[in-house]
């Protein structure tokens, strides 16, 4: 039977694993949180599936260069600009030489590619959640009431009581309506 890991089972395990997964130095790690350093090392290995510190530099390296060859902001707009005053010269064109359909889907399918471009660049769209929201309860206190007092029918007490507890909701919302 293999031993557990130990900073598995460490109290600050979760912002060991983050500091381990963000490419600190394991030393520095092990340091701060009196975990042996060889035990760090297999937990990040065997337990988190992550390389060395400086892989993970390096994959970061990677992700922030790939980023950075994106379009900004400002280069999107400035395409946007430049998009539709061709589109106004197209479509003048187009109108012109009666063609106007066919550059219509031209000019549209450079539009797709912007806006790809703007989304993968994170400057629009964005994570979309969908909640519904479903509140057409349907809760008929007549029918609730019989059911109870049917339940308890053998149990003149309780039967009493839930009765009471019936009737002071009834009194609450006499007194709650205007």
């Amino acid at each position: 039977m293999s031993r557990s890991c130990s900073t598995c089972q460490h109290l600050k395990r979760p912002e060991i694993d983050r500091r381990l997964a963000a490419g600190e130095p394991a030393a520095q790690i092990a340091r701060d949180y009196e975990v042996s350093p060889s035990s760090l090392h297999r937990h990040r290995a065997n337990c988190l599936k992550l390389g060395s510190s400086n892989a993970i530099k390096k994959e970061a390296a990677r992700g922030s260069a790939a980023a950075a060859l994106l379009p900004s902001k400002e280069e999107l707009s400035g395409d946007y600009l430049a998009l539709r005053d061709h589109i106004d010269q197209i479509v003048a064109q187009a109108e012109r030489e009666g063609s106007l359909p066919l550059a219509i889907k031209g000019l549209n399918s450079v539009r797709h590619t912007l806006d790809s471009l703007a989304r993968l660049a994170g400057h629009i769209g964005g994570p979309q959640v969908n909640v519904a929201i479903q509140n057409n309860v349907n809760v008929n206190v007549a029918q609730i009431a019989d059911r109870l007092i049917k339940h308890f029918d053998r149990e003149p007490e309780m039967k009493a009581r839930v009765a009471q507890a019936l009737l002071a909701i009834d009194a609450e919302d006499v007194g709650a309506k205007p």
